[in-house]
């Protein structure tokens, strides 16, 4: 008989947004994922499926744009300029997610996280 899961995903997923907005989604590795969650490869791999799994997850935690974290608009941003371009699944995802959202105050909200960052 299988164990019963222990760990809140939505919360697991949320714990593993740092990594993807350090390391970019290509350069995040699963043993990076793995170590920053606390759990065992299989019990990550079994609850998501895979990395793209943990990176739609941690998206669909994400609040209503005017409640976005600067760590959660760092990880839109990730998922704007890194992913939605290659992956349809993120990409849909993003759509509608934004499809109600003001696009001028999304605009002027990631570009000033985006200068603040610069160096």
């Amino acid at each position: 008989m299988a164990r019963q899961r222990n760990f809140d995903k939505a919360a697991i997923a949320k714990q593993l947004i740092p990594v993807f907005i350090t390391r970019g989604y290509e350069g995040a590795s699963v043993s990076e994922l793995v170590a920053a969650s606390g759990l065992l490869r299989g019990s990550l791999y079994a609850a998501y499926g895979s990395k793209l799994g943990i990176f739609v997850a941690g998206l669909q935690q994400l609040p209503t744009l005017d409640a976005l974290t600067e760590q959660e608009l760092d990880f839109l941003i990730v998922a704007l300029l890194e992913v939605a371009p290659n992956n349809p699944v993120v990409k849909n995802f993003l759509q509608d997610y934004l499809v109600d959202i003001d696009t001028e105050q999304l605009a002027v909200k990631i570009g000033l996280q985006i200068l603040a960052k610069a160096k």
